[in-house]
């Protein structure tokens, strides 16, 4: 599957969940470690690939 950028409103969507919630999740240290090294800064309005694919990797999320 090829992963695209997006916002973390778009993929709390496709997660069934609101943006508040996903911020939550991603609050775990593991994961700003994480996503940190995969590029994203703290205000980053929009996710790179690499992002995506961690985060529907790790909370299961489909987005086809």
């Amino acid at each position: 599957m090829k992963y695209k950028a997006m916002s973390y409103s778009e993929l709390a969507e496709h997660a069934g969940i609101n943006r508040r919630t996903l911020y939550r999740w991603l609050q775990d240290p593991m994961h700003r470690r994480k996503l940190r090294t995969l590029g994203v800064v703290p205000k980053a309005k929009a996710l790179p690939p690499a992002a995506v694919k961690y985060i529907c990797q790790s909370f299961e999320i489909d987005i086809e």
